[in-house]
């Protein structure tokens, strides 16, 4: 069985070889939805059988763009599509499954991808969508597997767009291990600078005189990054890079900055899209001044995250922030404990300061706060949003008591006696979360 491997800092996800993106960075949370105040969606999305598949079952994997979990296992019977009046079709009410990884069914107002398959082994890559595309109907654009597997350029698969809304929900734009580049959908979380260094940092090894890029005769790593700077910055002059939900793509980072290499949405996100920041620059690449005099940057980050920044003209004397409760910072990498925003500042050998406003967009929190527990048994709870260097503590009772490691990101509860009580949870030295636990 295929499954999804989020890909966080370490590298998002890769689902069957086909359909790795470079999204990103969340960690895997079962049972947890990116947005579960959003309501749930309902309806079907088609497929258009392919004239050139040979299968006679076929199936729908979806996963959540952020968290990079899937609702149900790679060609699980929750998968299967149904075919009426000669038509394939995919119910998404079935989303809404009580053993599904996600939470509360298929959501308006979450970003999803997609992907296709029969059971002789054919497959589509990934394609994004939300519950805009309810009706809508997927189909090949080529006949051949044209679409190279992000980390294995050996393997390849079939690439699809919707027919009503292609030019707003697409393949995510994305470089592959030999540094091909493909897709042109930027989602709200993501930027183009973001991708290219990414690339740079999880590929440094290729392209190589073994493995290279078809669309470029570069042999050697710097040339390859170079060229992609290049053809990327003209993709986004040309009106080539699109938002996810509609528009084109234009905004740039300032001058002086290296976007960190995993998922740091900007922020706020443009007021509608292809609108330009008055402190975006004009090269990608970051060969041109700021039109900010700062070099002012404001950026995203979910508590339990840490990212490495870098700086383009200078060298770093220090680095500091200003609320160490909100975020911490050393030597350029910057970790977010709690929700709030922080300033932080970088010094220049040169006496500069550059200042980048992180916003925290998230709390840590537990899966559940309230759990059942037989007396001598256990109960599990996920902790989200912890950082894996700073221990939790916590807080004990006769009733009930955590047994995990203190930098355990799962939590096991013992039930002691029969009883109620509450046990106290402190996550990242800033944040006190309450967990009611019933003995029985």
């Amino acid at each position: 069985m295929k499954r999804i491997i989020s890909i966080l800092l370490v590298i998002g996800v890769l689902i069957s070889f086909s359909t790795a993106m470079f999204t990103a960075s969340a960690t895997e949370s079962v049972g947890a939805g990116t947005d579960t105040n959003a309501s749930e969606a309902i309806g079907k999305v088609y497929f258009e059988k392919p004239s050139v598949w040979a299968g006679t079952t076929f199936y729908a994997h979806i996963w959540e763009v952020e968290s990079g979990t899937a609702f149900f296992g790679w060609q699980t019977k929750k998968e299967k599509l149904t075919e009426e009046d000669g038509k394939l079709f995919y119910d998404l009410s079935i989303l809404s499954d009580a053993n599904a990884q996600l939470e509360g069914g298929f959501k308006t107002g979450v970003n999803y991808s997609i992907m296709f398959s029969d059971d002789l082994g054919n497959e589509t890559c990934g394609l994004m969508f939300n519950s805009n595309c309810v009706g809508d109907t997927v189909k090949l654009t080529s006949n051949e597997k044209t679409f190279e597997n992000p980390w294995d350029s050996t393997k390849h698969s079939y690439p699809i767009a919707w027919t009503e809304n292609a030019k707003k929900y697409g393949i995510p734009l994305q470089i592959t291990s030999v540094g091909t580049i493909q897709g042109e959908f930027v989602s709200p979380d993501r930027t183009p600078d973001q991708i290219i260094v990414a690339w740079d940092e999880d590929f440094p090894s290729y392209p190589s005189q073994y493995s290279y890029s078809p669309q470029s005769s570069a042999r050697d790593h710097k040339t390859r990054l170079a060229e992609i700077k290049n053809e990327i910055n003209n993709m986004i002059i040309a009106g080539k890079i699109y938002y996810v939900g509609g528009g084109v793509y234009k905004d740039k980072l300032p001058a002086d900055w290296i976007s960190p290499p995993n998922d740091i949405p900007t922020s706020p996100p443009p007021s509608s899209p292809g609108s330009s920041s008055s402190s975006s620059s004009s090269s990608s690449s970051g060969s041109s001044s700021s039109s900010s005099s700062s070099s002012y940057l404001s950026l995203c980050l979910k508590s339990g995250t840490s990212q490495i920044f870098r700086v383009n003209n200078g060298k770093a004397k220090s680095w500091a922030t200003s609320n160490k409760k909100v975020a911490t910072v050393k030597n350029g990498k910057i970790t977010a404990l709690n929700k709030g925003t922080v300033t932080i500042t970088a010094t220049l050998t040169t006496g500069k300061k550059l200042t980048c406003k992180v916003t925290v967009t998230t709390a840590p929190k537990l899966s559940k706060t309230t759990v059942k527990v037989k007396k001598g048994g256990t109960a599990v709870v996920k902790l989200d949003g912890k950082v894996s260097s700073i221990n939790n503590k916590y807080t004990n009772t006769k009733v009930a008591k955590i047994t995990s490691k203190t930098n355990a990101a799962t939590l096991k509860i013992k039930g002691l006696k029969k009883g109620t009580t509450t046990l106290k949870i402190k996550v990242n030295g800033v944040k006190t979360l309450s967990l009611n636990v019933k003995v029985k």
